[in-house]
This record gives C-alpha cells, structure tokens and sequence, in this order.
C-alpha cells in the first residue's frame, strides 16, 4: 500500500508516531529502565561494587550528552531510517559483547556501544524530533503520547528480573542482541523523514491549508519559522529554554539514581522503597499525556511555569517524608511536573524554531542540558556523604526548579527577523522584494 492509500485512511504521522514509540519503548525498557535490573546480579558474579558498575551509567549519560547533537544533526541531514538501523545494529552487538565481559574495561566498552546505539534508536534526540517534523497543531498531544509510551518501558524491569532469576544475567543480555536487531530493524522500515517528501502536510492537512510555507519574514503567531541553529543560539529564548531544562535534568537524574537510597534512609523497607521508583513512573503518566494534551490549547510556557513550581514543590515535600505514605504529596506534584516536561520541551522547541533543523536545535539543547543530569546525582551524593542525609540537596533542587520557574517568566517567542529570513530564504525573499 502506498502513502498515499494510506493517508486517505489513516495520517502517516500517526504510524510514525507509533513506530517511534515502539522503538524507544523497547530501547528504555532493555536499557535506559532496564539496566537496574541487571546491576545486582551483576556485582554479584563479577564480585565488583556498585560504584563501579554504576560508573557505567554515567558514562551512558556524559556518552548521550555528546551524542544528542550529534545524533540531532544526522536526522535533519539524512533521515532516521538510517540512523535507527545502524544503532540497532551497534546496540544488539553491544549487548551480546556485554555478555562475554569478564573484566572493567570489555564492561564498559559494551556499554559505550550500548548507549550509541541507544542514542541513534531510542533517544529523545531522535523520536521527539521526528514526530515534531509530522505534527505541528496536534505536536502536543502527540509528543505526550511518545512520552507516555516510552515510560511504559520501565514494565520490562520485573520482567527481566524474573528471566534473570530463571537463566542468569549473560543469558538474558546474549538474547537481547537479537532481540533488538529484530525489533528496532523491523520497524525503521516504517520511518520516514518528513511528510512533505511524500506529498504530505503536517497533521494530515489537505494540501493548500499548510500554514508553514511563509512568504514574508513577518511571521503570524501560529507560523513556525524555520531558524538555523546559529539563529536560534543568538536568541535569548534559546539558552533560557537550555537552562531550564538543565534544571529538570538535574533534579530528574539525582531523584531516579537517589530516591531508594533516601526512603531506606528514613526508615523505609528496601522492597517498598523500590515499589516508590514504580509509582513515580506511573504517576508521570497523567503529566506525560495531559500536559501534552493542554500544550496543544495553552501556553506552553505557562505550563512550563506550573511544571516547574509543581517540581519544586514536589522535592520540598520528599525532604518531609518519614514514613511510606508521606510520599504521597510527592508524587502527586513532582510526577505529574515531571511526565508533563518530558512532553512539553521537544514541543516548546519545534514551536519556537521550527521543523527545518528541530533535530539539530534540540540536540544541542539537549546534550548541553545533559550536564544537570550528570551533575544532580553527584551533589546528592556529596551531600549526603557529607551529612548523612539528603536534606540540603532536596533543599537546593528545590531553589533550582523555583528559580527556573522564574527565568520563564523572561522567555519570549523568537522573531525571524528580515536579515535571519533573508539569509535562511534568500529565493522567497527575493520573490516578495
């Protein structure tokens, strides 16, 4: 059936959205998620201590904060069909090489083969971007629906535990290889770079009724001008944005690596404590799906505004938590904030500077902001080694998230202006002199 058999029944941005959630799904589940689920048992065959294997999921992060340009700049460049295939195929190969490791440093190259293959699969440097290019009206809505899918990924963690238990931890991970190579292959074939290389428009619109074809650099308020990434770094707007989500990144990466440590800490049972990780996933998803969802009415920035304070106030009240039930108010703000900015970023960005270069823009800014997600689980980590609890850390990831919350308040929608514009469409602009 061809695309356009298809279109007349059902838009190809909705396959394509299905694909890629898929795909990362799969790639979060297996690794992003399903790591933990391996950490143990492997410390306990190879005899290491948890520092050291924990050394290679930050190498996983600094790896993704190197790549998402990277991997940003490859899609706007050359599609993701290929990029998909050639990490699936560096991702099934680093799984079957991390099997056979005995010793630290085949350990962590598998792991670095890994993560590449996860970044150029599963990463949100390729799946966020790729479905902002196929919506633009409906991004919201869509972009949560990734978000809530790929969090679906962390229901793989008990079931690799439980095939861990039966056969072993190199079994398991050799078997993943394949695994991988079929799913991920099998569904690149669905991908596609953008709707109007296949006579298509953005949200299924019938041709005519686009209403990103600018002819004037004097762009409307519902018109997304493409900017180039050197326009985009010259706008206020763009290092607000990277800041801010360096700030999420932070808190994010320091609750997820320290949570189960803290509940223990205060007294709680190591078996509840994990079950807390589990509901802070499935709580994010009223975030991931109704912030997305309101971001297509709302304004994004707004409702960035609230995320934030929702974040703030959501670690202030972990800071409180003494007994299992305590964590309530917890989650019902921090998830929610939490789930609604994965959604909303990658759609405040498209809005701002456009389809044309949306991989590589967000790719910058997501690898830059990948630094708080480095640097979170560090100052918690110092800080309670330094004073036996985590008070101070939630206490400063709390002023973070308020004082983000605050530089929103200055973030301003970027305005091609006439020399940006006649750089970037120097044909359209001589037509309309």
């Amino acid at each position: 059936m061809s695309l356009c058999d298809i279109r007349r029944k059902v838009f190809y941005g909705w396959w394509i959205l299905l694909a890629c959630s898929l795909i990362s799904a799969f790639g979060a589940g297996t690794f992003h998620y399903g790591f933990s689920a391996f950490v143990r048992p492997v410390a306990l065959d190879l005899g290491w201590g948890m520092m050291l294997i924990s050394g290679a999921f930050s190498l996983y992060r600094l790896e993704a904060g190197i790549l998402a340009p990277i991997a940003g700049f490859l899609l706007d460049r050359f599609g993701p069909r290929k990029l998909v295939i050639s990490g699936a195929i560096l991702m099934g190969a680093g799984f079957i090489f991390l099997s056979q490791a005995e010793t630290v440093v085949p350990f962590y190259s598998a792991f670095i083969i890994i993560s590449t293959g996860f970044t150029f699969t599963s990463g949100t440097a390729i799946g966020a971007p790729l479905i902002g290019k196929w919506f633009v009206k409906r991004r919201g809505r869509a972009l949560g629906i990734y978000a809530t899918i790929f969090g679906l990924g962390g229901l793989f963690v008990p079931v690799l535990s439980h095939l861990i238990t039966l056969y072993g931890w190199r079994p398991v991970i050799l078997a993943m290889g394949p695994v991988i190579w079929l799913v991920d292959l099998s569904l690149a074939f669905i991908l596609r770079h953008k709707p109007e290389e296949h006579g298509l428009l953005p949200d299924g619109e019938p041709p005519g009724n686009s209403n990103e074809n600018q002819t004037s650099p004097e762009a409307e308020n519902n018109t997304e001008a493409d900017f180039s990434l050197r326009n985009a770094a010259l706008t206020p707007s763009f290092w607000i944005l990277t800041l801010c989500l360096l700030a999420f990144q932070m808190t994010m990466a320091a609750v997820y690596v320290h949570l189960i440590n803290f509940l223990v800490t205060v007294g709680i049972e190591t078996r509840l404590a994990a079950v807390a990780v589990t509901l802070l996933t499935l709580t994010s998803m009223s975030g991931r799906l109704g912030f997305g969802w309101l971001g297509d009415f709302v304004s994004k920035k707004r409702l960035l505004i609230i995320i934030f304070l929702l974040q703030g106030f959501g670690i202030f009240a972990l800071a409180q938590v003494k007994q299992m039930w305590h964590i309530i108010p917890f989650l019902l703000a921090y998830a929610p904030g939490y789930g609604g900015a994965l959604a909303l970023k990658p759609a405040i960005v498209g809005e701002y500077y456009g389809r044309q270069n949306f991989g590589t823009i967000y790719g910058i800014i997501q690898g830059i902001s990948t630094i708080g997600g480095i640097t979170g689980p560090l100052i918690a980590g110092w800080v309670y080694d330094t004073n036996g609890n985590y008070f101070l850390a939630f206490m400063i990831f709390t002023a973070v998230n308020l004082a983000a919350a605050l530089l929103l308040l200055f973030l301003r929608r970027p305005v091609l202006t006439d020399r940006m514009f006649k750089e970037h469409h120097p044909s359209v602009w001589e037509s309309t002199s």
